[in-house]
Formats: structure tokens, C-alpha cells, sequence
């Protein structure tokens, strides 16, 4: 049998708060307020490793046609529509917590990446985005040939 520590229980659910809060904070610069019962922004995960970068965006509903996704200047920006079901008048909601409508999610990045071979997946309800990352051009080294005049 394991005790658990209250008080570190505490610190992890406050560790996962102040996570998604740095999340919020780094990844939603487009400004937009989307606390409005007109909006709603998919959550994501922003992962990478040494080659690459990969954006997974929840998006169950949301049709392939609807989605648009651009990168210009640093700035990935994911943008969509979720569209309401059709009902007939008859349908009188008891519950309705689900978020349809435009979103966009803008996230910066800092690392230099090759847009030309980035790769988007729709599927079971995911899009998978995947940026490879450019080589560091920085730390390479180049010797420049001095040439006579």
C-alpha cells in the first residue's frame, strides 16, 4: 500500500494549471478574446523533438474543407470552422456545452523551420501538423573566400 502526500498532490494539479496557463499564454498571440458564446478554440499540443516540430490540433467535427492552416513570417496560423448539425425545429436542446462556430489558434515560433516540406493530417479528429526543423545555421561554420581585386 502507498501513502500519498496531499500536499503533493496539490502541487502536481497546480503544476498542470500554471502548464496550461504558459500554454494559453505562448501559443494564443492572435489577441482575439475567446471567451464569447460566438467562439472556441480547439485545444492543442506543441511538441518537438531534435528534427522536427508537431502541432496536434483537436478538432472533432470540424470538416477538412473547413480547415485552413498558413505559416508566414514565424506565425503558424490555424484557422476553421465548426458548423452546428442541422436540425429540424422540432429539436429543443436540454444541454448544449459543445463550441461550434470560426476559431483561429496563431502560434509563433522560434525555431527556424523547412515550410516546404511541412506535412498536415486530419484524422480521427486530430489534425497533426509536422514542421521539420531547418539545420541551425547559426553554429555552422562557413569560410568566405577572399577574392583579389
Amino acid at each position: 500500500m502507498v501513502k500519498r502526500n496531499p500536499a503533493i498532490a496539490e502541487l502536481l494539479q497546480l503544476q498542470e494549471e500554471i502548464n496550461h496557463l504558459l500554454c494559453d499564454l505562448t501559443v494564443r498571440v492572435s489577441g482575439e478574446f475567446l471567451g464569447s458564446a460566438n467562439h472556441w478554440a480547439p485545444n492543442i499540443d506543441l511538441s518537438e523533438d531534435a528534427g522536427e516540430i508537431v502541432v496536434k490540433v483537436e478538432v472533432p467535427g470540424v470538416a477538412q474543407a473547413d480547415l485552413e492552416i498558413v505559416f508566414q513570417e514565424g506565425y503558424l496560423q490555424i484557422r476553421g470552422e465548426k458548423r452546428q448539425p442541422a436540425h429540424s425545429n422540432k429539436v429543443r436542446y436540454l444541454c448544449l456545452e459543445r463550441g461550434y462556430g470560426k476559431f483561429q489558434r496563431t502560434i509563433y515560433l522560434t525555431v527556424a523551420v523547412d515550410i516546404s516540406a511541412a506535412r498536415a493530417r486530419l484524422g480521427s479528429g486530430v489534425l497533426t501538423i509536422t514542421l521539420p526543423k531547418l539545420s541551425n545555421r547559426r553554429k555552422q561554420e562557413k569560410v568566405i573566400p577572399i577574392e583579389s581585386s
